[in-house]
């Protein structure tokens, strides 16, 4: 694989991509000779920061730059010496294998106090200079804060936030940013035209938005590219390199998405999942795509100031994509998708977080299954909402509205008339349930809203439990009526006036129900039935 970002780095401010804000501040310091003497260049991978050293190390001590230019010559024995890394007076340090303090008063300290052999200055460029150890730092200080007249410092880190704040307030800090998409294209376009190999323009928009803005990462893959021996490549041959499924497919499942087109979103998927697509990196390249589009709707010009111009032909396309695309759609969509990306682990079918996602997304279900579980109507029983949901016209995409519930208002001596009647029938479907809620203190029903008071936690904690809360509510539609909403309260000392379940207000259940239901009373009953003991003497 050709060693491309080596071959292609760039050797003067013109060719470096981006950075403009550091680029200028840089120039004019240069051509007007009041350079700092301590330089902190922080930032991700990737993108320019030891080149940028490099660049400034010619410049300041190029021997035929005159005044008022900043460029190096690349052309005097200075520059091209500090090129081919034989400048005796440029010295690179590798602060990861250099961590230790010794190493800092030998490789540093020491050779600081020497002047320059053949040049204007004496540079030293300390490539991930958080990796000293804090002793190290410590010794660094004196000399970054009162350097030689002939020594500049020029520190680089991904990691600015494991720089202590001495050396910070000691330089000159340029924060670094990842470089666009745009730019990117255009230097891979120059590369490829100086390589001649034809190329074609979506392979090489397809290479920077995987890079991720990290030019080194887009040099590396189109050099694996080039690799492949043509001398001109299409998107199917460059297919065999990067993953095979492009940005039409990803436009094409966002405007079915955008239509609410389940069956076509969920048969592209498959289709690039049958094709030897890797689902989750397909998800996470549409979760991208959602945040561009939000991103553009809160203002045209955010995505393009963030670096996250995503090409002229996809960018066009999904602006036509984002016309469908309502708030409301925009933020369900991309929340569902994001946990869908995240939900894709160790299971049988990869597509499926995916195709649930792109189900809820098209008829609107994680609308309606936060609106029935939200602090505003917590209580809608779980059943009432999958019947709403099966019985939806398939030919009608729009959200099926939630029935409104009827008002209901009991007083207190209704509900403990009818309450073993409700202890019975819950038995139906959890038999424990029936002894918590014999120990809780039912209130009145006002406006559809019913209180039950516990004495101990546990018990309420049990009763709020989702799958508990939704067998006593759909036990209580069925004694009280639908319409309810179930909240619970905690008080130690309530003393619970407990109810027999085989007295005369169970009499119009049938004989066989109540025989039963039969159970001994007091509190060695409690005790049984709590932990599910038996009497043996």
């Amino acid at each position: 694989m050709a060693t491309l970002y080596r071959d292609y780095r760039p050797q003067n401010f013109q060719e470096i991509l981006g950075q403009n804000h550091i680029k200028v501040t840089l120039q004019n310091e240069i051509s007007a000779n009041k350079i700092a003497q301590a330089f902190l260049f922080c930032g991700p991978r990737a993108v320019g920061k030891t080149t940028l050293a490099r660049v400034l190390a010619k410049a300041v001590n190029c021997q035929n730059r005159q005044v008022g230019e900043y460029e190096p010559c690349n052309k005097c024995v200075s520059c091209q010496n500090i090129t081919s890394g034989q400048n005796l007076d440029v010295i690179e340090i590798d602060a990861a294998s250099n961590t230790g303090v010794d190493n800092v008063r030998e490789n540093i300290i020491t050779f600081s106090r020497l002047a320059p052999a053949s040049s204007k200055f004496k540079v030293f460029i300390i490539d991930e200079v958080h990796m000293l150890s804090l002793s190290a730092f410590n010794a660094l200080l004196k000399t970054i804060e009162e350097p030689p007249a002939h020594i500049i410092f020029i520190l680089c880190t991904t990691e600015i936030h494991k720089v202590p704040l001495t050396i910070i307030s000691r330089c000159e800090r340029f924060d670094f940013k990842r470089i666009s998409v745009v730019d990117i294209v255009k230097k891979l376009t120059h590369i490829a035209q100086a390589e001649k190999i034809t190329i074609d323009r979506q392979v090489l928009e397809a290479v920077a938005r995987k890079s991720g803005g990290h030019l080194r990462d887009a040099e590396s893959i189109l050099g694996q590219i080039f690799s492949l021996g043509d001398k001109k490549i299409s998107l199917e041959q460059a297919e065999l390199v990067i993953p095979h499924y492009n940005s039409n497919e990803e436009v094409d499942l966002l405007d079915y998405l955008s239509r609410k087109d389940a069956a076509k979103a969920i048969a592209l998927v498959n289709n690039l999942v049958d094709s030897g697509v890797n689902v989750k990196n397909f998800n996470g390249e549409i979760v991208s795509l959602l945040r561009q589009i939000m991103l553009n709707k809160l203002n045209p010009g955010l995505a393009n100031n963030l670096g996250l111009d995503l090409g002229e032909n996809l960018d066009r396309q999904l602006n036509q994509v984002a016309e469908n695309f309502n708030w409301e759609d925009l933020f369900n969509a991309t929340r569902r998708l994001l946990a869908a990306y995240h939900d894709n682990k160790n299971l049988l079918i990869s597509q499926l977080p995916l195709e649930l996602a792109i189900a809820e997304i098209c008829f609107s279900v994680q609308k309606m299954y936060t609106n029935a579980n939200s602090p505003m109507n917590p209580d809608l029983p779980r059943d009432s909402l999958v019947k709403k949901l099966s019985s939806a016209p398939p030919s009608n995409n729009q959200p099926t509205e939630i029935i409104k519930k009827a008002v209901i208002n009991l007083s207190q001596e209704d509900i403990k008339e009818k309450w073993p009647e409700f202890l019975v029938k819950i038995k139906k479907y959890n038999h424990s349930l029936s002894f918590v809620l014999q120990n809780c203190e039912p209130q009145e029903i006002k406006d559809g809203k019913l209180c039950l008071i516990f004495k101990y936690k546990f018990h309420q904690d049990r009763v709020n439990d989702v799958a508990i809360k939704g067998i006593v509510e759909k036990t209580l539609t069925e004694v009280f009526g639908s319409g309810l909403e179930l909240s619970s309260l905690v008080d130690e000392n309530l003393e619970i006036k407990k109810t027999e379940l085989e007295s005369n207000d169970s009499d119009n259940l049938s004989a066989s129900v109540a025989e039963t239901e039969k159970k001994p009373s007091g509190l060695i009953s409690d005790l049984l039935k709590n932990f599910g003991g038996e009497i043996i003497n």
